[in-house]
Order: C-alpha cells, then structure tokens, then sequence
C-alpha cells in the first residue's frame, strides 16, 4: 500500500510516464489469482467450443440423413437409354440436385436375379425391370416442399411410369431436427449466461486484488482511461493464454473421440474447426475484456469504506 501511494506521489511530481511503466507491472504480475483466472477462463472456453462442435456435428448428421433421402423415377419399359440419360444431365445441373445415380434395365435385372436366385427374363420371356434414376438432393433443399414438387414436375413427363421417395423417413427427420434444434436453442441461452456469469465473476475476483492500486490513483488525479488501460491490456492477454491452454485441451479431446469413433474425422472440415478456434479466441478475449472494464469501473465509484 505504502509502495503503491509512493508511486502516486511520483506521478503527482510530474513523472506519470515512469507510473504507467510501474502500474503495467503491477497489473501483468503473474499472481496466483491470474493463474486462477486464466485457467477458470480456459475451463469455459474448452466447454463453449465442445458445445459448438456437438451442434456443429448435430447439423452434419442432419444434413447426411437428409441427401441420403433419394427420389426414384422409373421409367416405362419402351423408353430409349438416350431420352433418361437426357433428363439426368438436365436434373444434374440444377443447382438443388446433388447427384443422380442411373440404373438400366439390364443392371436392374442382374441385381433381381441375384436376389431372388431365379431367372426372371426366361421365366416371363421379357426383361421387366424398368430404367430408373435414383436422385439426390443438397440437405438445404432435401425437404418436403421441394421432393413434392420435384415429384410432380417429373411425374408430367410422359416417358417416366413413377416417382416415390421416403415421406415418413423424412417427416421423422425433418420433427427430430425442430425438437433438437428447440433444445439446442434452450441449452444455448443457458450455457451463454453461465459462461458470462463465470468469467464475470474470475476478473472480478482477479481485480479485487488491485482495489487499492486502483483507489491510489484514482486519488492522485489519474484519468479513468489510464486506469483502465492496463487492465484492459491483461484481460486480453488473459483471454489469449486461456485460449492457447484451451486448443491443445480440444485437440486432445478430439483425438480420444476420433479413436472411439474413427468416422468422425471426416464429418468436419479444418476448415470449420478453425473457424470454431477463432470463436474462442474472440470469446474469450471479448468476455475478459469486457468483464474487466465494468469490475475497473466498479471499483472506481466505489467509496473508499467500501473498498475493505
């Protein structure tokens, strides 16, 4: 206390430079309550990004049982090889279309008579499998109103004898999604206060250790913003240390669940786990920021009774 009020009165001789230096020491020393800090922080970090890969991972599954939903259109049995081949390259380049896989008549056949042991052709004197094509949509337009209407345009083509796709499969979908995303939504709201709530309550504990420095030179004339400044300066260095423990936590995380589960590694891109990286490093450094502005704040309309 003595030391800090020393350092005051230099600052009231006209030396605030020499202050500033002693006051960024004072605020970057490593003190057992930052260790703390960074590490509650980091804690909160390594939950937020758990929770956006499983939402993330949610989606991607969503989107796969969505593009596994085919439309199958069969064709009359009269119908050249050239007018279906024809439809599928006008299907394939519609921007909804993912991919549209062509089976013809022959192949159809084959895989019957494998199926059922028995040769079909000899048995009826004709080859009663038609062409068809099994089609494919992108996830973001693999829902009822689309596959409806797709269904019925290609219904009104004269060559094709029918079109089905899986209505109760994606109906199933399409209510597990809303009632997770409902959940996801509720988890999401409660894991955000919590976070802030945390994090709030480590830089104010952080700080509390320097109410006095803070009262000190609030005393000799220091401006809010000089005060401010160096706490700010640690916060955001606060938030890219939790950060840097809260990544290699992550990647440890990851490799035990890649070793449980091996198909998992290719459900995200690096790209969308560094974007994941990158939320919690501005976060972080937000949260911090942010949180220590208003704890600084705080302390400097606080009453000097209140301080003990």
């Amino acid at each position: 206390m003595m030391a800090n009020l020393l350092e005051m009165a230099i600052f009231a001789s006209g030396q605030p430079d020499y202050l500033e230096a002693i006051t960024l020491k004072n605020t970057r020393r490593r003190h057992p309550s930052s260790l703390a800090s960074i590490l509650s922080i980091s804690s909160v970090l390594v939950m937020l990004a758990l929770f956006l890969f499983v939402f993330r991972l949610g989606q991607q599954i969503e989107n796969r049982l969505r593009e596994d939903i085919s439309l199958l259109v069969l064709f009359h049995l009269d119908t050249e090889e050239t007018e279906v081949m024809k439809l599928k390259s006008e299907l394939e380049s519609r921007e909804s279309v993912k991919e549209v896989h062509f089976t013809s008549g022959e192949e159809g056949l084959k895989e019957m008579t494998q199926d059922l042991q028995q040769d079909i052709e000899n048995t009826l004197g004709f080859n009663p499998i038609p062409s068809s094509l099994e089609v494919h949509l992108n996830s973001e337009y693999a829902n009822q109103v689309n596959l409806a209407r797709l269904k019925l345009e290609l219904g009104r083509n004269e060559r094709v004898r029918e079109v089905s796709y899986q209505t109760g499969i994606l109906e199933q979908i399409e209510a597990n999604a809303r009632k997770i995303l409902t959940g996801i939504g509720v988890l999401a709201v409660i894991f955000a206060l919590i976070s802030i709530t945390l994090i709030n309550s480590t830089v104010r504990l952080d700080l509390y250790s320097q109410r006095f420095l803070i009262r000190s030179m609030q005393l000799v004339g220091a401006t809010r913003w000089f005060i401010v400044k160096p706490f700010i300066g640690r916060a955001i260095l606060n938030g890219v240390l939790a950060t840097l423990i809260a990544i290699p936590v992550l990647a440890g995380l990851g490799y035990l669940l890649w070793i449980v589960i091996p198909d998992i590694a290719g459900t995200l891109a690096l790209l969308e786990l560094a974007a994941i990286g990158g939320i919690i490093l501005v976060c972080g450094v937000l949260l911090t920021v942010i949180c220590s502005y208003f704890a600084t704040r705080k302390y400097l309309k606080l009453k000097l009774e209140e301080l003990y």
